[in-house]
């Protein structure tokens, strides 16, 4: 085992050996087949034991170093016990990282003795940072080129950049050279309206002022020639021509007049601009490499259109999805007769199709891509930049007569496969540059909300869904207003640690963004309040919902169940309409309650109204006392019977009863009953409560019916002399008599 060398008197040697075993342990992990894993652990328990020690060792280490750094830096960091805290936490080490990143660049300018004096903002020397990988074939390098305090190119721009979400996107073209129909063909008058400004809809831009000449199309003859390829000129003993001023344009447009196949490419620069814009602008024709400034030569560089509309000059180009949108927005270039090397790799079924296959392929060239993330705002370019740049262009004519060859050779007849890459380069040169809108509600588009929304996997609140929209809408303002890119304004990861936290202070706001973007320490405060705000409305929304449920005004109430009332009659009367009877195998449940059946008057008066139809006037029993009905007759002939088996129990000993023959006389006449030592018979009425005892039937008589009279209503000899003014004498010998029964 080597020893690891000291990084105080060899930190080049430390450097290069804590990288080396960072790349061969997570070529160890790679190494493993995750999905595998747990079999592997089933299989060998001392692997699993090994695992389990490794990884725990991994995770102490970097809670460790993460915890220090955090400390030295002010970030917020807390320990991760496991793999799923290391998922789900990962953003507070990359505020960590950041926070450890900016104040080392915090230390190094003060090192370098870099000071602004008198508030004097220059471009300093372009840093080249390299970063280095283990590829199969050795070593690749990628090299970050940046630079502190560059201008903003956009203030010099002449053609002010409009990067408003209600007014579309105005071509830039006024002269059409190579036209077959006029610069105004196909626009309407819909098109020349000037948008409003309390409107959210977008007027038509207007139409591709080559649609027609691309649609029409007649190929030269060279291009369906098969031709022995033109070798280009070396790459090192040749060089390029730099335009930046007219007379440089002046002299390269000579030469592009002369050429009959042109290779064009751009690069381009989005970071700290919303639209983004075009920097460099190479063209290669088959003698000279041209690099243009087209931040210098923004608005000159129209002129060009005499060459890139030429239908009998070939623009070769590789992947110009990008590029043809560029050309339209930044320079009002549109390009006819287009060759995409890029579907020419689809169709002739390549296993790759990027520019560095083809330069492998035919030229024997490793691709150099070490500047892939270089700023290329930077003035003047480093010579390293300036061979890349020229790298894509340089082979680009001789590639072109391969793969042409090719394409000819795999047609059948007249040239068809070299035509399907043509058409489909046609198509791709007729599609015309579109503002980007951003849709609020629904979060479509390419820096829509939903797109965002569906890489972050974590469950959300309400609440939390209400801020993530109003702060990603908050965002896209910025960033246009500001001419800077969304990831600029505030990254993604940021975004969502303030979704989470729901900070509505300034510093809350600022403790989530380590190290804080300038635009968002600027409007912290703001962003406090936005989030407050956005808060507050779910709340109030929800309250709202819930007032309107249970009642809490009146008016409201009783509006709503008016309604609700007539929904549901209404959907009873279609149930009505739509009701089929059950089958007998099956029995139908209606489980639909009515809400009439709740109140309170509506329940008393059915009851009332269900009394009255089931109650009867006459009683089985004892008879019909109000009218007479023969719809029971054997409920009747029940009743007599009882009757004749019943006894009377009379009140007091001596009471006589008089029967009474219900054929002759009706149950409304008074009977008479004489109380002993009384004479007199009393009267009773018919509302009295019946009795029967058993009696002898004679043989006129059917049936008896034994009447008992109440005290009260009896007549009695003293009632009796009262109405008629005699005198009543009770006899001694009652007396006497009662008094000897109750000795007996």
């Amino acid at each position: 085992m080597t020893s690891i060398p000291d990084p105080k008197d060899q930190f080049k040697a430390y450097q290069e050996s804590l990288f080396k075993a960072l790349v061969s342990a997570t070529n160890a992990c790679n190494a493993l087949p995750t999905e595998e894993i747990g079999f592997l652990r089933s299989l060998d328990r001392q692997f699993a034991s090994d695992l389990d020690t490794c990884g725990s060792r991994l995770l102490a280490e970097a809670n460790a170093l993460t915890r220090l750094c955090g400390e030295d830096t002010g970030a917020g960091f807390s320990r991760m016990d496991d793999v799923d805290d290391a998922t789900f936490r990962f953003n507070s080490v990359v505020d960590v990282v950041d926070s450890l990143l900016e104040k080392a660049d915090m230390y190094i300018d003060e090192m370098a003795g870099r000071s602004r004096k008198n508030n004097e903002l220059k471009q300093e020397q372009p840093e080249i940072t390299q970063v280095s990988t283990k590829a199969k074939q050795g070593r690749l390098e990628y090299k970050l080129v940046h630079a502190n305090n560059i201008v903003r190119p956009q203030l010099k721009f002449k053609d002010k950049v409009d990067n408003s979400n209600k007014t579309p996107f105005i071509r830039k073209i006024k002269v059409k050279p190579h036209a077959m129909v006029p610069l105004d063909y196909g626009v309407t008058p819909e098109m020349l309206v000037e948008p409003f400004a309390d409107t959210d809809t977008i007027p038509l831009s207007l139409p591709h002022p080559y649609e027609y000449e691309i649609n029409h199309l007649t190929y030269p003859d060279f291009m369906l020639e098969e031709k022995e390829p033109i070798m280009y000129e070396p790459f090192d003993t040749t060089s390029a021509i730099w335009v930046d001023n007219d007379e440089g344009l002046e002299n390269m447009m000579q030469e592009l007049a002369k050429a009959r196949e042109i290779a064009i490419d751009l690069e381009h620069h989005n970071y700290r601009s919303y639209q983004g814009f075009t920097c460099l602008m190479q063209i290669s024709t088959r003698d000279q490499d041209y690099i243009v400034d087209a931040l210098e030569l923004r608005d000159r560089l129209w002129q060009l259109n005499e060459y890139f509309a030429d239908p009998n000059k070939v623009k070769v180009l590789h992947g110009a999805e990008s590029d043809i949108i560029w050309l339209q927005r930044d320079f009002g270039l549109y390009i006819v007769n287009m060759f995409d090397t890029y579907f020419a790799t689809k169709l002739l079924e390549f296993p790759h199709h990027s520019l560095a296959f083809l330069l492998k392929k035919y030229c024997s060239v490793d691709a150099d891509k070490k500047y892939q993330l270089a700023d290329w705002r930077i003035r003047p370019l480093p010579e390293e930049m300036l061979k890349y740049a020229r790298s894509d262009t340089h082979y680009l004519l001789y590639i072109y007569d391969c793969v042409r060859n090719e394409l000819l050779q795999r047609s059948v007849a007249n040239g068809n496969v070299l035509r399907a890459v043509l058409q489909r380069s046609n198509e791709l040169a007729a599609t015309k540059h579109e503002k980007l809108v951003y849709d609020a509600e629904g979060g479509t588009g390419m820096y829509g909300w939903k797109n965002l929304l569906a890489k972050w996997r974590h469950p959300m609140t309400e609440q939390q869904m209400a801020v993530f929209k109003a702060l990603h809408r908050w965002r896209d303002v910025i960033a246009r207003e500001e001419d800077e890119s969304l990831n600029y304004v505030i990254p993604n990861h940021m975004l969502f640690a303030l979704v989470e936290r729901m900070p509505t202070d300034s510093a809350g706001v600022i403790g989530c963004c380590n190290p804080c973007p300038p635009l968002i320490r600027m409007n912290a405060q703001a962003i406090g309040v936005l989030i407050q705000r956005s808060k507050l409305d779910v709340l109030l929304n929800s309250n709202s919902v819930s007032t309107d449920a249970f009642g809490s005004s009146r008016a409201e109430v009783k509006t709503s169940q008016q309604s609700q009332q007539q929904q549901q009659q209404q959907q009873q009367q279609q149930q009505q309409r739509e009701y089929q009877p059950p089958s007998k195998s099956a029995k139908a449940i209606d489980r639909k309650l009515d809400p009439a059946e709740f109140d309170v008057a509506k329940v008393q008066q059915s009851r009332f109204e269900q009394a009255c139809k089931i109650s009867k006037p006459s009683s089985g029993l004892f008879g019909s006392s109000v009218m007479e009905s023969d719809e029971d007759e054997q409920g009747k002939t029940l009743a007599h019977n009882i009757r004749a088996t019943l006894k009377l129990t009379l009140p007091f000993e001596g009471l006589k009863i008089k029967t009474v023959t219900a054929e002759k006389q009706p149950a409304e006449t008074a009977t008479t009953a004489t109380l002993p030592g009384r004479g007199e018979p009393s009267s009773l009425s018919s509302s009295a409560a019946v009795a029967s005892a058993p009696a002898e039937p004679s043989a006129t008589q059917e049936e008896d019916e034994l009447l008992y009279i109440p005290r009260e209503e009896r007549e009695t000899k003293k009632r009796k002399g009262m109405m008629t003014g005699d005198t009543i004498v009770l006899k001694d010998t009652m007396r006497k008599k009662n008094r000897s029964d109750q000795k007996k």
